[in-house]
């Protein structure tokens, strides 16, 4: 286990073997990743990222400006610095590319902020929050009905363990800034 503090960045644990909460957003909160071509490249981008790092990533979510992961560490979490950095790096790249609304900006990602998951109320509730997180912002009224994200497909094969989640480790107490 280590404890990382960078300057003009959020503090980071490392431990091996272990799930965590991620949560990244486009720089000023513009609504870069509105099209759903940009959400599934991003996608592409993570899934990719992490997994060539052999990184599990169990549940996500894409919004117009930013996403949420829930990822199980390998062997190195250090790890987890880079795969952001890479992801930013090809991720930005297309936007600019893709995206008129980017083509004169320098910056596309914010920051990213990560939590390691220490007990089970807590994982199950920030996967409630993955899920839910459309619903929050609007953009849905049932979370199965927001494409971008891992819920949908969870829902059409584990309804029911969804619901038990839903009803067992409610999200409304968890405190996550993400209010963009």
């Amino acid at each position: 286990m280590e404890y990382k503090q960078y300057q003009h960045n959020p503090p980071h644990l490392f431990v091996p073997n272990t799930k965590y909460f991620i949560t990244s957003s486009i720089y000023s909160n513009i609504h870069l990743l509105k099209s759903n071509d940009c959400k599934s490249k991003l996608i592409e981008i993570i899934f990719k990222g992490y997994l060539s790092r052999n990184w599990a990533i169990e549940d996500w979510v894409i919004l117009n400006n930013h996403y949420h992961l829930m990822a199980h560490s390998g062997e190195n979490p250090k790890q987890l610095v880079n795969i952001t950095k890479e992801i930013h790096k090809f991720s930005a790249l297309w936007i600019k590319k893709n995206v008129h609304a980017a083509k004169k900006l320098d910056k596309i990602w914010h920051n990213y902020w990560d939590t390691c998951i220490t007990y089970e109320k807590s994982y199950f509730a920030r996967l409630n929050y993955i899920w839910f997180n459309p619903v929050k912002h609007r953009y849905v009224n049932k979370p199965e009905d927001w494409e971008f994200g891992s819920y949908k497909d969870r829902f059409e094969k584990e309804k029911e363990y969804l619901m038990r989640v839903n009803k067992n480790y409610p999200c409304d107490k968890v405190k996550i800034n993400d209010d963009f």
